[in-house]
């Protein structure tokens, strides 16, 4: 868990950073995150809320509607603006914190009723430094965020493992993807960190398939692409099975590429190497792999090469599975920094669709695998 000790450590980042700001421009600015509303799933149904992320990650608050304000000039530098308890809210849906709540239970200075909030009162000038400034933050994770984040990788391969037991040919993909969020909800995650993809056969090839709903054939491959989300924050993980439980020979040709590419880019995930570096590695050893399995001809032709890799080797992760305050194309690795490693190849015409991702976290003397305890 997070403590009230870090949230405020957080806070106390963000208002010196205000005040530099506002002394550079002679201006009293101030910033201001909304948690975020509900949203309508059907008639008067709602999605489960979920708090935009860098509020969360200022305030620990969960609750809809809400807004932090920050403002290093006033007596209360940390005001909530938060939803009133309401008799009729705790018969039908539950419990609130409301103004005490916020005050006891979250440290605000200042707690008011979010109808009493008046956007045009507040200075929000720098809100895009003010952000950029938090993700900044939210990029380096701390002890505790990186257990969170070991817990929820440990639930992600846990699901894993469970869902790849039940594959056969003859199920559906949406069998399987109920068996991940079984077990994510099972094992105390929230649920899924981002919609799972399950994906057979020549759906494979499609990078973000959700459908889930075709049967599973034999000679097919199953891409798994699922994570869990555990107080707030995400793993992400991608295995490849074979229907049968083993893979023909052009299967196994372009799993063997991947994964060499996976293994040598995480060779090069340690502190003062860049993104852009690791995204080199694998680049170069896809384009070899497929020129010499006969895909491409020439391996210097990046529209070749697109052809059957057309996306990153990774991604930040955090709150949110694709994170915030990290530039793949100019960021250097930091100790804190947590990211995925995800190469791929995709044949569509042959149904061969091979993605291999972990979650790696960079430490001060190279890196650490949150996921390594699932096979390959």
């Amino acid at each position: 868990m997070i403590s009230k000790v870090e949230f405020k450590e957080r806070r106390k980042k963000v208002l010196n950073f205000l005040e530099e700001l506002s002394k550079k421009d002679g201006k009293n600015y101030q910033f201001f995150v909304r948690s975020g509303s509900r949203k309508i799933f059907s008639n008067d149904v709602n999605y489960p809320f979920r708090a935009s992320s860098d509020f969360y990650y200022l305030t620990g608050f969960k609750e809809a509607n809400a807004i932090a304000v920050f403002d290093p000039s006033s007596q209360h530098p940390f005001t909530l603006f938060v939803e009133a308890v309401d008799p009729h809210h705790t018969v039908w849906e539950g419990h609130r914190e409301g103004l005490e709540g916020a005050i006891e239970n979250f440290d605000a200075d200042k707690a008011f009723d979010t109808d009493e909030f008046k956007e045009e009162k507040f200075c929000n000038a720098k809100e895009k430094e003010l952000t950029n400034f938090v993700h900044s933050l939210r990029s380096i994770k701390s002890d505790a965020e990186i257990a969170l984040m070991q817990k929820s990788a440990d639930i992600a391969v846990q699901a894993h493992r469970m869902a790849k037991e039940i594959i056969t040919p003859g199920i559906y993909e949406y069998e399987v993807e109920a068996k991940l969020n079984q077990v994510f909800r099972s094992q105390g995650a929230s649920g899924w960190a981002y919609p799972s993809i399950v994906a057979a056969g020549e759906n494979s090839c499609i990078l973000h398939y959700i459908s889930n709903n075709e049967k599973i054939q034999k000679g097919d491959l199953i891409l798994i692409d699922a994570g869990a989300e555990y107080e707030m924050y995400a793993s992400d993980i991608t295995r490849v099975h074979a229907a049968t439980g083993e893979f023909t020979k052009d299967q196994k040709d372009v799993y063997d590429v991947v994964l060499e590419a996976q293994l040598k880019a995480m060779e090069t995930i340690k502190v003062g190497n860049s993104f852009q570096e690791t995204n080199d590695v694998v680049t170069i050893i896809i384009a070899e792999g497929l020129q010499n399995l006969g895909y491409i001809k020439d391996k210097n032709d990046p529209n070749q090469i697109k052809k059957y890799y057309m996306h990153s080797a990774g991604h930040s992760l955090g709150l949110d599975v694709h994170d915030a305050g990290v530039d793949r194309k100019t960021s250097k690795y930091v100790p804190g920094m947590v990211t995925t490693i995800e190469p791929g190849i995709y044949i569509k015409e042959k149904k061969i669709g091979i993605r291999i991702e972990d979650d790696i976290l960079i430490t001060a003397t190279g890196n650490r695998n949150l996921t390594e305890a699932l096979a390959k």
